[in-house]
């Protein structure tokens, strides 16, 4: 029998081939351009053109144009990534100069560069790295690089197997639109190198995604603080009572609302940050970063400037959804009064009706006393007219009499008839329910 395949597992195995970088071995130019694409369509006819056989359900693509250059392209859940590698003579920039230094070390940025240059998206990080074999050629194109001296980070990162790299930068977006790196291999194997490459290049990647969430952030913040006001005002009417409960409620339903939208708006983009921050913290971590006396390292350039900004939108989640939950736990108070409100209007309105009841019985015990007497009143006048006429006849019988004993034994007789037949109505009334 042959093997059958799961249906994810050749997607499966292909996501673990993913985040390769185009191979080289120094001395080498390296330009990448990171781009949020929108439009994958627009994106998937432009390297159409640019890469052969391209496949766009593809995740990673490569291309080489002769022997000394290759393009590699990757795409991300919200971004993609061009990377050119020129190597060779191509990469050193020989010709416009002898000998170690700025002469040859130049950052003219290569006429190729204009292959990855037209790509659609908009640029979250373009960078231009040289990697050179030794630490005075590469310092010289440092020097060349026009760093600023007080923003100069440098330092020492060291591969697993225990090599060395240097690496120069001021994370600075230069007159050419790009950010300048040089990278010293000392005594790291060429492998190792590309994955330090690799890995510096996700660093700056990373952080610059990350930090889009801090413009969202801080707008956010504002917002929140109005908010956070408003919602205060409405607790202390709330604790008050000097407002009515049906504009309390409209008011906390707004506020909720405002809320509800400004999470909705920031909450894609903080769990996206808190997401690229934990990557940045993983290379960071990998690149093993050795410090030099009198410069700053890479780890205390990202101590001081990005931790902060992390910290700051992980502030907004934590005050939004605090700031939710006030706004929610009120809600539920101001909802408990005015339940608690309805129920005392029903228990004094059952109490009125119960009152009422009480009354209305009493009026119908007087009202049947009443119709009893009335009844009694015309039925004896019925009687008298048969006594009367037997007055007429037998002078010795008295109808006046007569009609004095009957008055006592009639009311009765129609008291307890009328008491009967109201007791059957009520059980009758009883058993239909």
């Amino acid at each position: 029998m042959g093997l059958v395949d799961h249906p994810l597992r050749r997607q499966v195995v292909g996501e673990m081939q993913l985040r390769r970088f185009p191979a080289f071995s120094p001395p080498a130019r390296i330009v990448q351009i990171v781009r949020l694409v929108e439009d994958r369509v627009a994106e998937a006819e432009a390297l159409t053109q640019l890469l052969p056989d391209f496949d766009p359900a593809a995740r990673h693509a490569e291309r080489l144009c002769g022997a000394d250059m290759r393009l590699g392209w990757e795409r991300h859940s919200e971004a993609s990534t061009m990377t050119m590698v020129i190597t060779g003579d191509a990469g050193t920039g020989a010709g416009t100069g002898t000998g170690a230094g700025a002469g040859v070390w130049n950052w003219t940025l290569p006429p190729d560069t204009a292959l990855i240059d037209t790509l659609p998206g908009t640029v979250v990080r373009a960078s231009h790295l040289i990697v050179i074999d030794g630490e005075d050629e590469a310092a010289a194109a440092a020097d060349a690089a026009g760093f600023a001296g007080h923003q100069l980070v440098t330092c020492h990162v060291r591969s697993p197997s225990g090599g060395r790299a240097r690496l120069w930068t001021d994370f600075r977006i230069h007159d050419d639109g790009y950010g300048r790196m040089v990278v010293a291999s000392l005594d790291m194997p060429s492998a190792d190198l590309a994955r330090c490459v690799q890995q510096l290049q996700e660093l700056g990647n990373y952080r610059n995604l990350a930090l889009i969430g801090l413009s969202e952030a801080r707008k956010a913040w504002t917002a929140l603080d109005a908010l956070e006001g408003a919602l205060e005002g409405v607790g202390q009417s709330l604790a008050k009572g000097d407002r009515r409960d049906d504009e309390l409620l409209e008011s906390l339903t707004s506020l909720s609302a405002q809320l509800l939208s400004i999470d909705s708006r920031c909450g894609y983009r903080m769990s996206a940050t808190a997401a690229y921050a934990r990557i940045v913290a993983s290379r960071l971590d990998q690149l093993r970063v050795e410090p030099i006396a009198g410069y700053q390292s890479l780890a205390d350039f990202t101590e001081r400037r990005f931790h902060p900004a992390i910290q700051t939108c992980a502030a907004l989640t934590d005050r939004l959804a605090l700031l939710n939950a006030r706004a929610a736990q009120f809600t539920a108070l101001l909802r408990t009064r005015i339940e608690t409100h309805i129920e005392n209007q029903n228990a004094r309105l059952l109490a009125s009706m119960d009152e009422s009841a009480r009354m209305q019985l009493r009026l119908q015990h007087l009202v049947e006393g009443l119709s009893a007497v009335a009844i009694s009143y015309y039925l004896i006048g019925l009687i008298a007219y048969p006594l009367k006429a037997a007055e007429k006849h037998w002078p010795a019988f008295s109808a006046t009499l007569w009609l004095g004993m009957l008055v006592p034994p009639v009311i009765l007789v129609l008291i307890l008839s009328m008491r009967r037949v109201r007791h059957r109505l009520v059980s009758s009334d009883k058993g239909t329910h």
